[in-house]
């Protein structure tokens, strides 16, 4: 079914070409030779990306796993390729250009095509064109194209062409048919409660992208968000192109559906004097964005693309969201809600990309999304169908929002002074009189409403409303493509009361709207008065989800003075979420689907919990934890269940990945022999065992009868994109801040030995291996390196030589970083002398991948690694004894007459008591 009342697409969009073009698409190209694959050997460390940068490359797009896309000629491939951390460089196939799902069903259709960063816009737009695609629209690094699928491998085959997906029109996320009553629904995520402690809100500016609000201005809102409170009314008309026509620029004004109006105040309205249709921020500033407008559709878009001749359209939504974001950013805004999306079901699509890059570069910005309104049951067995969410919902760093279900004491009561008949399909014939002033026994079911989505019990039989343990069928379900856990959280979405756009409306005097001859949407049943009416969706439930964000953001303003994280807030949100009791909605508290699960992500959002001062929590620290490094934390249980979850703000992925987790972040928690990790969990309960979750940048440990103190350590598996940031939150228990990281300064060795099997000359530094022990000017000499001219640092060709002994004492703690400083040089750069360290735990048995710097003819103090760097590895305190820890120095040239000097060799040790 369409649940949504209409659908909108950005200002540049949807036509269709011609059909039966005649151009021919050039043969499949064999790979680029201007970006290449460069593989690397295992978790991406920094020094790595520098040394390829050092050659003249440009790093681009993170590919999993231990991948990235590069920029550069075939020479600097070939250097790069001989490093020893690379396993791999390929020329970078046009196939790997292509998104999921990617239609090929031999019709016109509509492209997204995005262009690499960096590349000249002009002619690859002009090489394109060339191929017999049609160019409708471009902004920034995108176009939308009209092409029959013959055309995509050339397309594809353009070098500067990152990828192509299908272009996909944006919805808004209401549903025709069905309400709900914000102070309620605020009642039912204890807004009231968070409100009654002073957290309304008032520190905060939320913005929100919407249809239009109110009469357009800053003092015309509404009646309950006074000019006070409204920063800012931006409008986006957006413009014409070959699918709108024309467009009839209204400004923000909020006259079809009323959609902007209604979020808007479930997010912030001040409410009628009884409360009705309070927001549950009531004290928050809004900055709006108007996307919507009346447009005339072309007769060629009308024809092929199946459009209407005109109807009212988001004309304004662009192409790359993140101006959208800026300009609510520039403005104040820090929360911003979004009650529209496209449906992908489940893709991570380039609105996705664009969103969490937005987060990723402004960290203190969250970003709620609806998750969609595509729930059905296709194979009719009584249980929702999975992967439904829709985009940017899809984006890691947004807070995605399913419906659950609302509930009114009150019994939904309308407008008896209304004569008109209710427009509500499953109100026919009835007035709010003849309803007896209430609407309880006309919210339909969901099988009465929509009955071919939901053909069977227990849903089919389900009120719409009534049971606050239940889901709104209607909402999208997860996970995404790529198996993340979403929704993340869910809010009420039926029946939802909220503002009442003040124009063009039925029954209150008013003439209609002149453009459609009609007046303003009634929404879900018979509205409440003039201000107020009734809508469901998941755009209902977001507001509420971005209200409460709003409170959360407020909260740790008043009670910690700070300006929390998006990623602190949705923690927060996250872990004081309520497992729902009967999410499949067959009228049994048996929770059927504990959480985490498709259906509420992680649960019902509870205010009360996030902001009663229980929880203990750390935001983004200073510096982040780079790819090998940890943090360990001290957590005691005060009592009841223990909740940990750790949400960090994750990097960008691109639209055409597989996997979109960047960085990829790992949460323990250790008690005696009892090791819990993120999100293993088993009837709403994290079990032992298991594996570490490589898939989400969110993960909890929820324990429920915790017994001592615990060890709960973020450990950075892989972070390509870092140093990575994080926030924790704790609840049921304390944080013990740990001490600040100390190190053993550098240590030198007191005894050496040259490798004499398998190492070139099998002599190491003949001359005075020694004088390595102390940094005064003199030297352990190579004298003519190798037997052969090979390049790389683990070749037998290459003179090898051990250095031991350091004598650390580190006596508790955790390894955080290992440094080892080399004072060398080498009698001349010919052949690119260079040398090689690597690094045994166990007395030489095994080595760590190597580390390598690039020599001069004057000396030079080098520093390999980093006080977060631990060399691909996790380090025991034993690996340290003079016994286990070893140092192997390889000296490498192209040219086996290199003299190699070493003045002096030092190993730093940073750790954390």
């Amino acid at each position: 079914m369409k649940k949504a009342v209409r659908y909108f697409v950005s200002a540049l969009v949807i036509v269709v070409l011609t059909l039966g073009s005649m151009a021919m698409a050039p043969a499949q190209q064999a790979g680029s030779q201007k970006y290449f694959v460069v593989q690397f050997a295992g978790p991406i460390e920094e020094s790595w990306k520098a040394e390829v940068t050092a050659e003249g490359a440009e790093i681009l797009d993170y590919i999993p796993d231990f991948a990235f896309k590069v920029r550069m000629n075939p020479g600097i491939a070939n250097r790069v390729a001989g490093k020893s951390f690379v396993s791999s460089v390929t020329p970078y196939s046009s196939a790997l250009k292509f998104g999921s799902d990617l239609k090929r069903d031999g019709e016109q259709n509509l492209y997204l095509i995005r262009i690499e960063r960096g590349s000249d816009f002009g002619q690859t737009r002009a090489a394109v064109a060339q191929t017999g695609a049609e160019i409708l629209s471009f902004e920034e690094d995108l176009m939308v194209v009209a092409a029959n699928a013959s055309f995509l491998d050339a397309i594809a085959n353009v070098d500067d062409v990152a990828s192509i997906n299908n272009y996909v029109m944006h919805e808004l996320h209401s549903v025709s048919g069905a309400p709900a009553y914000n102070e309620s629904a605020g009642d039912i995520v204890n807004a009231d409660v968070a409100n009654s402690r002073g957290y309304d809100g008032s520190t905060v500016i939320v913005g929100v992208s919407d249809t239009g609000i109110g009469d357009g201005t800053t003092t015309g809102a509404h009646a309950d968000i006074p000019s006070s409170r409204v920063v800012a009314v931006y409008n986006w008309p957006g413009a014409t192109d070959t699918c709108f026509q024309s467009i009839t620029d209204d400004g923000a004004i909020d006259v079809d559906s009323g959609h902007g109006t209604h979020t808007s105040g479930s997010i912030l309205s001040g409410g009628e004097p009884g409360g009705q249709g309070r927001g549950v921020a009531p004290a928050a500033r809004l900055v709006f964005q108007a996307t919507e407008n009346w447009a005339n559709i072309s007769n060629f878009c009308q024809m092929f693309g199946g459009w209407p001749a005109n109807g009212y359209f988001l004309t304004g939504l662009p192409d790359d969201l993140k101006t959208m974001y800026q300009q609510a950013y520039n403005a104040g805004a820090r929360i911003h809600s979004n009650s529209w999306g496209a449906a992908v079901a489940g893709d991570y699509t380039v609105d996705s990309v664009n969103t969490d890059s937005f987060v990723w570069t402004n960290r203190d910005m969250v970003i709620t999304f609806s998750a969609g309104n595509e729930g059905i049951d296709a194979n009719a067995n009584g249980v929702v169908d999975n992967d439904s969410i829709g985009a940017p919902g899809t984006s890691k760093n947004v807070i995605t929002v399913g419906a659950s279900e609302n509930v009114r004491p009150d019994n939904w009561p309308c407008d008896t002074s209304l004569t008109y008949t209710s427009h509500d399909a499953y109100q026919t014939g009835q007035t709010c009189s003849s309803m007896g002033g209430t609407q309880q026994n006309f919210l339909g079911t969901y099988g009465s409403r929509w009955g071919a989505d939901f053909p069977t019990n227990p849903i089919a039989s389900d009120p719409t409303a009534g049971n606050s343990g239940q889901m709104a069928a209607f909402s999208s379900r997860g996970p995404t493509d790529d198996g993340r856990i979403k929704p993340d959280v869910v809010a009420p979405g039926t029946w939802i009361l909220s503002a009442f756009s003040s124009l063009y409306q039925e029954g209150y005097g008013d003439p209609v709207n002149p453009q459609v001859g009609a007046y303003q949407w009634d929404g879900w049943g018979t509205p409440f008065n003039s201000e107020y009416k009734y809508m469901g969706g998941t755009s209902m439930s977001n507001p509420i989800a971005a209200g409460g964000a709003a409170v959360v953001k407020d909260y740790y303003s008043k009670a910690f003075s700070i300006n929390a994280s998006a990623a602190l807030v949705k923690a927060t949100l996250i872990n004081t979420a309520v497992d729902m009791a009967d999410e499949n909605n067959d009228g049994v508290n048996d929770n059927d689907f504990p959480i985490p699960n498709v259906h509420e992500g992680w649960g019902l959002i509870n205010l009360d919990a996030a902001t009663d001062g229980s929880v203990a929590f750390v935001d983004e620290a200073a510096t982040g934890l780079s790819t090998g490094g940890s943090t360990n934390f001290t957590v005691t249980p005060t009592g009841g269940p223990l909740k940990i979850t750790l949400v960090w703000t994750d990097y960008p992925s691109t639209d055409t990945a597989t996997t979109n987790l960047v960085n990829n972040l790992n949460l323990t928690a250790t008690s005696g022999a009892n090791t819990y990790r993120g999100n293993v969990f088993s009837g709403g309960w994290s079990t032992t065992g298991g594996s570490a979750d490589n898939v989400n940048n969110v993960e909890n440990i929820y324990i429920q009868s915790p017994s001592g103190t615990y060890t709960v350590t973020v450990s950075a598996f892989n972070v390509p994109n870092g140093p990575q940031k994080f926030a924790l939150v704790v609840d049921g228990g304390t944080i013990s801040t740990p001490p600040p990281p100390t190190s053993t300064g550098y240590l030198a060795p007191t005894a050496q030995a040259a490798v004499t099997s398998s190492a070139g000359d099998n002599n190491g530094f003949q001359t005075s291996p020694g004088n390595a022990f102390v940094d005064d000017n003199a030297f352990a000499v190579d004298v003519d390196s190798g037997s052969n001219k090979n390049t790389s640092c683990t070749n037998t060709g290459k003179d090898k030589h051990l250095f031991f002994n350091y004598g650390f004492n580190i006596p508790s703690g955790s390894v955080l970083g290992i440094q080892v400083r080399l004072n060398a040089r080498a009698d001349s750069t010919t052949g690119s002398p260079k040398m090689c360290v690597e690094i045994s735990w166990n007395g030489g048995a095994s080595w760590t991948a190597a580390k390598s710097t690039n020599l001069t003819t004057s000396e030079v103090a080098y520093t390999l690694g980093g006080t977060s760097d631990l060399w691909g590895r996790t380090w025991a305190l034993g690996d340290f004894s003079n016994t286990n820890f070893r140092v192997r120095v390889t000296n490498v040239a192209s040219n086996n007459s290199r003299d190699f000097y070493l003045d002096y060799i030092a190993v730093n040790v940073t750790y954390q008591p």
